[in-house]
């Protein structure tokens, strides 16, 4: 399932990430497709057997919610070493992403 790419979306916190997947039936994997097309900030979804494949704004939606979703769903994000480092590499980045956002918001509001 692909979602749209919305013309006002903040080019500055759109990120990838690539997602290896485990104890996911078919079923699971449509639904959870549907459920990320929803989703707030979600700008891109693909789900495949063993993979989500997500772009999103970073500075709405979270690493941390795209897994809560997930595990709501009743899948899980694969326990490999590859995955897990991946994962704390992708929320690093999203923190200092939202951290300079944030900044940058204060630097233009004309703020000290």
């Amino acid at each position: 399932m692909t979602s749209p790419t919305s013309p006002a979306q903040d080019e500055r916190a759109l990120v990838r990430r690539h997602l290896k997947l485990d104890h996911m039936n078919q079923l699971q994997i449509e639904r959870l497709a549907e459920v990320f097309g929803a989703e707030p900030g979600v700008v891109k979804v693909v789900v495949r057997k063993h993979w989500l494949d997500i772009d999103y704004d970073a500075a709405v939606l979270t690493l941390d919610r795209v897994i809560a979703l997930l595990e709501a769903h009743g899948g899980e994000l694969s326990h490999d070493w590859w995955t897990a480092f991946k994962a704390h590499w992708y929320r690093r980045r999203e923190e200092k992403l939202r951290a300079r956002l944030a900044q940058d918001d204060e630097s233009s509001s004309g703020e000290p």
